[in-house]
């Protein structure tokens, strides 16, 4: 046969081949996946004619974890050791610990500042209203009085601007005596009794103190507990004290004098407005009291100004107080983080640091194991056999340690990733043992499984 007989051969055979694979996809391939259901791989096996599938595995607790600080220091206490039993929440390492302590301090001192500048100037709000009040109320007065001298009194209007004017005078020394009031302060026995307070506060707290110089280990631990609120019971009460012998606030008193200043004003407008009425009117007058009211007016528009003025600050105040709150929860986070938590009851596997010894972040400091259960996992199962194994089914272990027994337990997971060992690829396979053997097994023990696909 020729060179060219052959590429025809080889031509032909090119042409059936493609004829063949376009009939294949027009009639009896099937649908394509995207119209296919999905199938889980972890459920399905394929028969491979093996009915026994063996593999090494090795002995791991139900649930382990080595934890870490997030953030890096010194270690100043170890509370647990090797084996011991811990349960979730537990307080494992703390590290040293004092610029986070000082650095919550300083945030909670911001936010007590923040609480009483709020405190001042809601004060102020209640001052620039009671301003506004008084603008509107002189601005009614203006109008009633500008009425009054473009109209000619009468013996009902003479009589009732007289009352008006008993009854401004009244305003005056009932104002008086909510300022005097506002003012006067606490009462001597207030005052003592806040004194004493504050000895009995502090006779508390010195035992405490004294204790807590001498204290270690765990009683330190709940004598700062104590000494912290002994001392904050101090703080309270000798806050009170200084709040009693100080008296009202500036604002308090700007409006105890606004209060005395209006009814004062409103005495003096119901006065002019008698003598007006008495008097009578001339155009001067008119033209004075149109002025007045055009004045009270534009005062009306002051004070609303200083409201919302006051008004924005008392949101400003809020804002403050927001971002106090935050940072105290901030603070309080990072001196959170110098103690490691136990995440899950468990055992406590390993602690591989030392009192005075410094932690990174991310470096393991205690492995936490849970051995209430165990699980198998797999190492050299290959790509060969992965295929014949699905979740479920049943596994028979035999321990290298332990020759004359058995464990049994299921396929509880298989990996989606491959992994390659000795230039095999593997996948590793968890097995849940079912049953609860009294028999010695350790972290880490050689496992061969048979796994069961009959």
């Amino acid at each position: 046969m020729n060179m060219k007989q052959i590429l025809i051969g080889l031509l032909l055979i090119v042409l059936l081949a493609g004829g063949g694979f376009l009939a294949y996809r027009q009639f009896f391939a099937p649908e394509s996946a995207e119209e296919e259901t999905a199938v889980d791989p972890d459920t399905i096996s394929i028969d491979n004619n093996m009915d026994k599938i063996l593999a090494e595995g090795e002995l791991i607790p139900l649930r382990d974890a080595s934890l870490a600080f997030r953030g890096a220091g010194t270690v100043a206490e170890i509370l647990v050791h090797t084996s011991d039993s811990v349960e979730k929440g537990d307080p494992l390492l703390r590290l040293d610990a004092v610029d986070q302590e000082s650095g919550l301090q300083q945030a909670q001192a911001g936010l007590v500042q923040a609480e009483a500048n709020l405190v001042t100037v809601e004060a102020g709000v209640l001052a620039a209203e009671t301003a506004v009040s008084t603008a509107k109320v002189a601005v009614s007065a203006a109008e009633a009085a500008l009425t009054l001298i473009e109209s000619e009194a009468t013996a009902e209007q003479i009589a009732a601007s007289e009352a008006g004017v008993d009854v401004a005078a009244a305003g005056i020394t009932q104002a008086a005596g909510s300022r005097d009031a506002a003012l006067e302060g606490a009462t001597t026995s207030q005052i003592r009794a806040a004194e004493a307070q504050l000895r009995a506060a502090q006779a508390a707290l010195k035992p405490i103190q004294d204790a807590y110089g001498q204290a270690s280990g765990d009683d330190l631990e709940q004598l700062s507990y104590q000494l912290n609120a002994a001392t904050a019971q101090v703080n309270a009460a000798q806050a009170t004290l200084d709040e009693l012998k100080a008296g009202a606030t500036a604002s308090e008193q700007q409006a105890a004098y606004g209060g005395v200043a209006a009814a004062a004003a409103q005495r003096d407008v119901s006065q002019a407005q008698l003598d007006l009425l008495l008097a009578g009117a001339k155009p001067e007058q008119i033209t004075a009291a149109k002025a007045g009211v055009e004045q009270a007016k534009a005062a009306v528009a002051e004070a609303e100004l200083g409201l919302e003025q006051a008004q924005t600050a008392v949101i400003q105040a809020e804002a403050q107080i927001v971002e106090a709150e935050t940072a105290v929860a901030a603070a309080q986070e990072a001196l959170d983080q110098m103690t490691l938590i136990a995440p899950f009851t468990g055992t406590v596997a390993d602690v591989a640091i030392e009192v005075g010894e410094l932690a990174t972040p991310g470096t393991a400091v205690v492995i936490l194991a849970d051995f209430s259960g165990w699980q198998i996992k797999t190492t050299d199962l290959t790509e060969l056999e992965i295929v014949a194994v699905k979740k479920g089914l049943p596994v028979k272990a035999s321990i290298d340690a332990l020759p004359n027994d058995n464990l049994h337990g299921t396929v509880s997971d298989i990996a989606d990733n491959a992994s390659f060992v000795r230039g095999d690829v593997t996948y590793v396979v968890t097995i849940d043992v079912k049953d609860d053997p009294a028999l010695p097994l350790r972290w880490g023990m050689t496992v061969f499984v048979e796994i069961d696909n009959e």
